[in-house]
């Protein structure tokens, strides 16, 4: 069974490297409409920036699960108890008990994206709604770094539309609606994104082995910090597929 992936060892730093509270509200107003009124559940809630942006700008509490109990402390700031340490495949939230569950970019590091939505089924009650926020198929086409990032190992996506709606449908779920939505990354530098790479902040980096490193990503790594103006910051723009599935 594939393993899902803990985020202790990047807890401390995920939010300046994840788009911090701006992604977290901007995630929040992508999956606000489609929500149920009633009990809703993130999976993955991570350091809890969705989950807080939900309930300070849309008035909707969220109680959340995750598997890193590191990034349970920061989430704990932000939701106080309202958090628990949980596997996305084995939930340990009772059958049928929330009206709405969702995953905000973190269906790729749960890895097993269809034992996820079998969970996320189990969980929701019948008429409830299961909503993804996950890898588009052409994710990077606004993103003035792609060119040079595209060349990074380990950046498969196994939350593609496709590998979804397969999860979703197999899981007994209907598709409500499914298109990609555009959000802004906070403005950043070339030799910003050189930095986050060299510190393997991005979870795909952490296995990479020492002469893959050096032939591959370290002339990454040259080539931003060879760029115009290394300092100056970069408007960029991330696409996400949204998916908002309901249970029968």
């Amino acid at each position: 069974m594939a393993e899902s992936l803990p985020f202790d060892r990047v807890a401390d730093s995920y939010d300046q490297t994840r788009g911090g509270e701006q992604r977290g509200r901007q995630f929040a107003e992508a999956l606000a409409p489609h929500l149920l009124p009633g009990r809703v559940l993130e999976i993955g809630v991570g350091t809890g920036l969705v989950a807080a942006a939900l309930a300070q700008v849309h008035g909707v509490p969220a109680v959340g699960v995750d598997l890193s109990p590191a990034m349970l402390t920061h989430a704990h700031t932000r939701l106080g108890a309202r958090v628990a340490v949980g596997d996305a495949r084995g939930l340990p939230v009772r059958d049928a008990s929330v009206d709405n569950a969702f995953f905000a970019g973190a269906l790729h590091v749960i890895v097993d994206v269809a034992a996820a939505f079998a969970e996320a089924v189990r969980v929701v009650r019948p008429g409830g709604r299961v909503l993804a926020l996950s890898a588009s198929n052409d994710r990077d086409r606004h993103d003035a770094f792609a060119p040079l990032l595209a060349g990074l190992p380990g950046r498969d996506r196994v939350d593609l539309p496709e590998a979804v709606l397969a999860a979703a449908t197999s899981a007994g779920l209907r598709t409500r609606e499914s298109r990609e939505v555009t959000v802004g990354a906070a403005a950043t530098s070339p030799n910003q994104i050189a930095e986050t790479i060299e510190t393997r902040a991005w979870s795909y980096l952490w296995n990479v082995d020492g002469a893959v490193w050096v032939s591959t990503v370290m002339p990454i790594v040259q080539g931003l910090r060879d760029l115009p103006d290394p300092d100056e910051p970069r408007d960029r723009l991330l696409t996400f597929q949204l998916s908002v599935f309901e249970r029968a």
